[in-house]
């Protein structure tokens, strides 16, 4: 009977060891705030992008630009961000995203990448399709 005491003891404190090492270990490396301010501004900037090249006509040209970042808790993050876009063979467009900030001390580094078909026209536009109509029907 008093060794399954001691043996109860001997797991109890090994559990309570190792639960308080896990807890502390989520915190240490759990979400990183400067990685999901970057990420989630990146798929805000990502969406806009994406509706201004669907349509014919619209170009974006490479960008750099240095702004901050708001934080849950501290001061706002300086970052850089990037657009870079490349046309692709049948008419359709590579977007890149990219985000980078120094937080504590460690870069932090965000990329988005997608692949946008051929742009269509704006609604409500005419098309002037060139080349020949055909005949009607019954023409002589």
């Amino acid at each position: 009977m008093i060794e399954a005491v001691v043996a109860v003891a001997i797991v109890t404190v090994v559990l309570g060891a190792a639960l308080s090492s896990a807890l502390a270990a989520n915190a240490h490396f759990g979400p990183d705030p400067a990685r999901a301010a970057l990420g989630a501004t990146l798929d805000r900037e990502m969406r806009i992008a994406r509706d201004l090249l669907k349509y014919q006509g619209a170009t974006l040209q490479p960008v750099s630009v240095q702004t901050a970042l708001p934080l849950p808790a501290g001061s706002p993050l300086p970052v850089t961000l990037q657009l870079q876009t490349s046309p692709l063979p049948g008419g359709g467009t590579q977007l890149t995203l990219s985000g980078t900030a120094t937080w504590q001390g460690a870069p932090e580094s965000v990329s988005l990448a997608t692949t946008l078909p051929a742009p269509v026209p704006i609604p409500g536009s005419s098309l002037t399709l060139t080349g020949l109509a055909p005949a009607p029907t019954g023409a002589p």
